[in-house]
């Protein structure tokens, strides 16, 4: 009981870093499109934080304490390509772990490599996001093809969109530092956030496409 207790207190400090950094934007009149060519009200960029110092620290802190608590054994920390290599790097620092980082897709000159560095038994993938775990997927399926086994991948941010259940179909238990419906609830609290855009986005997260519809808004 009273480790959740620490944990949803490390999550809401997490949100106010987030929001004080302007790494959540909410925005329902002009949408943001992801990566998947969606559009979506919400936008997270983690990469916010690394500009400070004093911030980032937390978080590694954070991942750490998480790490120790979750009892996770590994021997190496990766960082996916880009975002999550800083924060896997400060945390593989901060435990005196290997680090390595994994290529979206294999670099197509000289060895061809898609993992950097020297990848070795269990890895941790550390990554700063993750929506519905495409990603992760070819992030995991280029360490494993490596000779590496993966059962962990810790995120700074979980946009609550299907990530964990996309990454248990393949063996990978998800451990966020904090969930966006917790980042949303904590703005409403100090007032970044209104009623009534905090239903909007809340709705969208539920069903992304159905929200589309309602606003008019296409893929």
């Amino acid at each position: 009981m009273l480790l959740e207790e620490v944990e949803k207190k490390s999550a809401e400090v997490a949100s106010l870093l987030l929001w004080q950094h302007n790494a959540i934007e909410i925005n329902l009149e002009r949408p943001f499109r992801m990566t998947s060519g969606a559009l979506a009200p919400l936008y997270v960029d983690c990469r916010k934080i690394i500009s400070f110092p004093a911030s980032r620290e937390l978080f590694t802190s954070f991942a750490h304490h998480l790490c120790e608590e979750r009892a996770l054994q590994f021997d190496c920390i990766a960082g996916g390509e880009t975002a999550g290599i800083p924060f896997g790097a400060w945390l593989a620092q901060r435990l005196n772990k290997p680090f390595v980082y994994v290529r979206k897709k294999p670099k197509e000159h000289g060895s061809q490599s898609r993992v950097e560095g020297s990848p070795r038994g269990q890895v941790l993938l550390v990554e700063d996001l993750i929506t519905d775990g495409g990603s992760k997927l070819g992030f995991i399926q280029g360490l494993r093809q490596a000779g590496c086994s993966v059962s962990n991948c810790l995120t700074m941010v979980d946009r609550d969109q299907g990530g964990a259940e996309c990454l248990a179909e393949i063996g990978v238990t998800l451990l966020a530092i904090v969930g966006i419906t917790t980042c949303l609830e904590v703005g409403h609290s100090v007032g970044l956030l209104s009623q009534e855009d905090l239903g909007e986005v809340k709705s969208y997260l539920v069903n992304p496409e159905k929200w589309g519809q309602k606003h008019t808004f296409s893929k």
